[in-house]
């Protein structure tokens, strides 16, 4: 096999290898310890930031030919894998941030790495995902609409057998929030390797978002947290890609430890979230929803800067419009 030739080589795929090695891997008649060679070799010669780009392209491609588009539509998610069992912050934010008047489109799944992931709690707070026809008009009349990434992609079951079979984790592991169904403007994403960080930044250009943020924590979490310093990528389609640090003490925010941010089952998690939607919980778990939030209203337009989004997201919970995002989330009527 040529494809697999090239990769004990070591050498980088073009993008119609690519598309064959999206293709055989998807496909129902191969053989799964074909898959599985194929997969471990891509793993082990690593990805390029233009391979990640036509993995994202190809896989889009298998269910949207025709991406969808929705103007200034954001989404707010991260790679998982970090180990920090966190309580579900990404999800949190976005109740946050849509009450703030950004158009959020959340892309998730269920947990795979903790015992929460944003499908799980959206499931305990009662707030239903929506399918990709209904999603415009979903976020015309409430700014937000959480996908489940098992309606988007069915297809991916076709490769779930042979990442069950790889004890470490693949390039698959950051394609989850690159293949959002809409072609996004905006796009704050969580990333637990900090090495992937630069190519994840060139691959969003490409895909063509107006600004984004690749964001590693401090100390390795997926989420900007409140223990250190913050390494940020930033991509603007006018003015390019620079990476800076940020610390949440420099937006007028408390240190603390990430163990102060663990949560627990999705229904622990969803007390944690509703308190800190209320405007109850002022806690640090407060400060890295506002931290968070603050990048993500930066990046989709809504704030000047950070810190200027960090105020805002604290306007929005303190006048009570986070949870009122949350009452009207629940409501299927569109």
């Amino acid at each position: 096999m040529t494809l697999l030739n090239d990769l004990m080589h070591y050498r980088n795929l073009n993008t119609a290898q690519i598309q064959q090695f999206t293709e055989t891997l998807l496909s129902e008649t191969v053989d799964l310890s074909e898959k599985l060679t194929l997969l471990i070799a891509f793993t082990m010669k690593g990805t390029t930031a233009d391979e990640l780009y036509d993995l994202s392209q190809a896989l889009i491609q298998t269910m949207y030919p025709k991406q969808p588009q929705l103007p200034g539509s954001l989404c707010v998610c991260g790679t998982g894998g970090d180990g920090s069992n966190s309580f579900n912050i990404s999800t949190t934010v976005a109740f946050v941030v849509a009450a703030a008047g950004a158009k959020v489109v959340k892309h998730g799944n269920k947990s795979v790495t903790s015992q929460s992931g944003s499908v799980d709690i959206l499931q305990a707070l009662e707030v239903p995902t929506t399918q990709v026809v209904d999603v415009a008009q979903q976020v015309s009349a409430k700014n937000l609409a959480f996908l489940n990434a098992t309606d988007t992609y069915p297809i991916m079951r076709h490769l779930q057998p042979v990442r069950q079979q790889l004890p470490v984790p693949t390039v698959f592991n950051l394609l989850g929030p690159l293949i959002n169904p809409f072609a996004l403007d905006y796009q704050v994403m969580g990333v637990y390797d900090k090495t992937k960080m630069t190519d994840i930044a060139h691959a969003l250009h490409k895909l063509g978002r107006q600004r984004a943020l690749v964001v590693h924590g401090a100390n390795g979490m997926d989420e900007a947290t409140l223990s250190g310093d913050n390494t940020i990528v930033e991509v603007n389609q006018a003015t390019g890609i620079r990476t800076y640090t940020l610390n949440a003490q420099d937006v007028g925010l408390r240190f603390a430890k990430d163990t102060a941010l663990v949560g627990g089952t999705p229904e622990q998690n969803k007390v944690i979230t509703l308190g800190i939607l209320k405007g109850d919980d002022v806690s640090c778990r407060r400060d890295v929803v506002l931290l968070n939030a603050g990048l993500a209203l930066y990046a989709s337009e809504r704030a000047d800067t950070i810190e200027a989004g960090v105020a805002l997201a604290r306007q929005t919970i303190d006048e009570g419009r986070a949870y009122e995002q949350y009452l009207t989330s629940r409501s299927v009527e569109v």
